[in-house]
């Protein structure tokens, strides 16, 4: 079961890698002193100084003045430091395909990169401004951002009901922009059903992930 504390790390994080992928400079720094700190025993002051900036919801720092993870969040560091190499690699993919700024490009790339969660809060703005087809479409992709979430986070049951939901917004819309999704909208059909059956219990029993 998420305490609090995850909650709050998660939630913070993945907004500064939405806030990075949609173009903000001061965030996209942020995201890159992150990774540093995943990889580098020794940061910067800079860097030290963009990660002691960091505050969750509840206004408690990440970040202690020596780089390490504070108070209820140091015993997440191995979640912390697996998201901040995510997030890096989405966002350089963004970046070597000139897509910073699109919200359907930064929500592909965190797909392709496993932030499941992250597809869903880069989604859910455009999903709440738009109409039509085009809304259909993308809660489609926010259910399998969420229903990928559950799944690593060992909630089988919830994440094939969700999958399924997403197949079935899908074939309503299959079209998103240019995107056709028909066949990424089948693909977790059939993920729910090996989901369902039991020949998938989690994220390491998906050999071949559809990408949209």
């Amino acid at each position: 079961m998420k305490t609090r504390a995850d909650l709050l790390l998660r939630d913070t994080l993945a907004a500064l890698f939405v806030s990075a992928s949609l173009g903000d400079a001061a965030t996209r720094t942020g995201v890159e002193a992150l990774r540093r700190w995943a990889d580098e025993p020794v940061l910067a002051p800079a860097e030290l100084a963009q990660l002691t900036g960091l505050r969750a919801e509840n206004q408690h720092p990440l970040f202690t003045a020596q780089g390490d993870l504070a108070g209820e969040f140091a015993p997440l560091a191995p979640y912390a430091r697996d998201r901040a190499r995510r997030f890096a690699a989405a966002l350089g993919w963004l970046a070597d395909d000139g897509h910073v700024g699109d919200a359907l490009a930064a929500a592909r790339a965190a797909w392709d990169a496993g932030l499941f969660f992250e597809v869903h809060e880069l989604l859910e703005p455009e999903w709440l401004r738009a109409e039509g087809p085009r809304k259909t479409a993308l809660q489609g992709l926010i259910l399998a951002g969420a229903g990928l979430h559950h799944l690593v986070g060992a909630n089988r049951a919830g994440a094939a009901g969700l999958l399924r939901d997403c197949a079935r917004r899908l074939a309503e819309s299959p079209r998103l922009d240019a995107c056709d999704l028909s066949a990424f909208g089948r693909g977790m059909a059939e993920l729910a059903a090996h989901i369902a059956d039991g020949r998938v219990s989690g994220p390491q029993d998906v050999t071949d992930l559809p990408r949209f």
